[in-house]
């Protein structure tokens, strides 16, 4: 039985020991490969795939981003998928957050609608436009306010929950949206673009709530739901902006075969008249050549 001291005290290392030479040939190679790794100017495996080099503001990026927030990027449809993949879970969790949200809604909805005023000028001149006209018109409610925008978007969202589980229902109600919105690009430069910065601040700011962060599925789902979202505005948005394009130019050709046609009838008219007078003066010399001389 040995003594806690023997254990304590180790052999000498002798020169003739083949196993104490192997143990010191290992360690040496192990710390040799250490400082090796230490020097180098590549990192782990592992740790390079964690690694975030660009930041944004807020100091959260993602990799193989170029930008520190994460955009909806609502046009490219294929990684998006349908209302259809989202899980029963999914839908459970969408109307039970709302219904924790929507007391809070017209407050979370101000926030992301003030903040695109300030990232597009544009909308908040057609909201200061809105509120000029309503304060001359107190008959009926101006819907291009801010203020009942707030309260449409927030009517919106019941309703639009309501349609989970019919995505016809629930495509056409969100491109009716963006089609009604298509009027704004001519008199006030409306453009695609605003329905992209939307999506971002809307996923930041719902996203971020405390009633969505609670579970991971409200947090999924609210995300799937709003890259959804904008991608069908958007989509409604460009589709009767097309058509009306579409229906300018046929009015244009239109205008020009009828003009050019009235002045193909106006240079007949004049050619008529040439013609007649010129015949009216053949026939007067013809008559004055028929007279007798007196």
């Amino acid at each position: 039985m040995w003594s806690p001291k023997q254990c304590l005290k180790h052999p000498e290392p002798s020169d003739d020991d083949p196993k104490d030479l192997r143990r010191r040939i290992h360690v040496q190679f192990r710390s040799f490969k250490m400082d090796e790794l230490s020097t180098s100017p590549y990192q782990f495996r592992r740790t390079q795939s964690c690694r975030v080099t660009n930041k944004g503001p807020n100091g959260l990026a993602r990799r193989g981003t170029q930008r520190g927030c994460s955009r909806s990027k609502s046009t490219r449809r294929g990684n998006l998928g349908t209302i259809a993949s989202l899980t029963f879970s999914q839908k459970q969790a969408l109307n039970l957050s709302w219904r924790l949200l929507k007391p809070q809604a017209s407050a979370c909805f101000r926030k992301i609608f003030l903040e695109l005023e300030i990232a597009s000028p544009k909308v908040k001149q057609i909201f200061y436009k809105a509120a000029l006209v309503d304060a001359f018109n107190k008959d009926d409610d101006n819907t291009a306010t801010l203020e009942v925008h707030i309260k449409l978007t927030t009517k919106f969202f019941d309703e639009l929950l309501a349609t989970l589980d019919d995505e016809n229902e629930f495509v056409a109600k969100i491109r009716g949206i963006g089609s009604a919105h298509a009027i704004l690009a001519k008199g006030s430069n409306f453009s695609s673009d605003i329905w992209e910065r939307l999506g971002e601040i809307a996923m930041e700011r719902v996203c971020s709530h405390e009633v969505v962060t609670k579970t991971r599925e409200a947090s999924r789902a609210w995300r799937t739901l709003i890259a959804i979202l904008i991608d069908e505005l958007r989509g409604g948005f460009e589709g009767e902006l097309r058509q009306h394009r579409s229906q300018s130019q046929k009015r244009m050709m239109f205008s020009r075969r009828k003009s050019s046609s009235t002045d193909q009838i106006e240079m007949g008219k004049v050619e008529d008249e040439e013609e007649l007078h010129s015949k009216l003066q053949q026939l007067r010399m013809d008559y004055n050549q028929t007279l007798p001389y007196t």
